[in-house]
């Protein structure tokens, strides 16, 4: 594989989704899309992520704010390669690089950063994982300015050229005649302005180590199976937050390529029903019993 390799800030982004809990509002995905030289995140919470949906936020929430991209990678999801993206990307003038199965090391950039965004929402969020919404974008301005470790700069100073200035610490008081209104958006910024200091800052590092730590073992592991190994593979659709989900087990039935870097799968309930996945979504299922 060709590595990626950026020559100026907005020429290439990443898109991909994540899955969490329904939240109170009814979202249960999160549009993430990372310019890749800076590292910035662009994060929407969204009820699906059909076409429409992926279309609005490129145009407003990017091109409009940030410049047209060169190029964008995504996976080969249906929303991505379906007949309206391809009109959307064309008529911008903006090419497209898909993923695979076999390769989706290509997009990692932003399947790290979803996982610090589940990691660092569980956190903020605690034990209501379904308010993970109202705290997405504090969550994720505090990583855009925060120092990454592969640059030594924020993505907010890589983007804009300057620091991020940061509202006070210190919470607002509130008194007992406030005004509802008043009270409303004081206790809110009271809960959620802290969030991107150095506590939530501390907290984003942390989980940025610690799934570092677990990208670095995992592809340092070289992991192989044999034909008829039983199986579990990550479901990423349907799960993701606060905990990954696994469906199986799967029956392993060969590799599709010589690296051996994904599988050929048959589900061991349905012989009918086969897939491929990579190896990196799969582990060996042993029997509860």
């Amino acid at each position: 594989m060709k590595p990626i390799t950026p020559t100026r800030i907005g020429e290439i982004w990443a898109t991909d989704i994540a899955v969490f809990t329904e939240s109170k509002q009814g979202n249960r995905f999160v549009l993430v899309i990372m310019e890749y030289l800076s590292k910035w995140a662009v994060t929407c919470a969204l009820k699906s992520y059909d076409t429409d949906s992926i279309a609005q936020v490129l145009l407003y929430d990017v091109v409009l704010k940030y410049g047209l991209p060169s190029r964008i990678i995504s996976d080969n999801g249906s929303s991505y390669i379906s007949d309206g993206m391809t009109m959307v990307l064309d008529r911008l003038g903006i090419s497209r690089s898909l993923t695979s199965v076999e390769h989706p090391q290509s997009d990692g950039l932003v399947e790290r950063f979803n996982r610090t965004l589940k990691a660092s929402l569980s956190i903020v969020a605690g034990q209501e994982p379904n308010t993970w919404c109202e705290y997405l974008p504090f969550v994720t301005f505090a990583y855009n300015t925060a120092k990454q470790a592969s640059t030594g700069f924020s993505p907010f100073k890589i983007m804009h050229g300057r620091d991020a200035e940061l509202p006070l610490f210190n919470p607002v008081k509130i008194q007992e005649n406030t005004r509802p209104n008043a009270r409303n958006w004081g206790q809110f910024l009271n809960r959620t302005i802290p969030m991107i200091h150095s506590k939530a800052l501390e907290n984003i590092k942390k989980a940025q180590d610690s799934q570092a730590k677990y990208y670095d073992k995992k592809s340092s592991t070289v992991k192989s199976f044999n034909n008829g190994d039983l199986v579990l593979r990550r479901n990423r659709k349907t799960g993701g937050f606060p905990k990954e989900r696994w469906s199986g087990p799967w029956i392993i039935t060969g590799p599709t390529n010589y690296e051996h870097t994904a599988y050929n799968i048959t589900d061991k309930k349905n012989f009918k029903n086969t897939s491929k996945a990579n190896v990196g979504d799969l582990r060996l299922w042993y029997s509860p019993s």
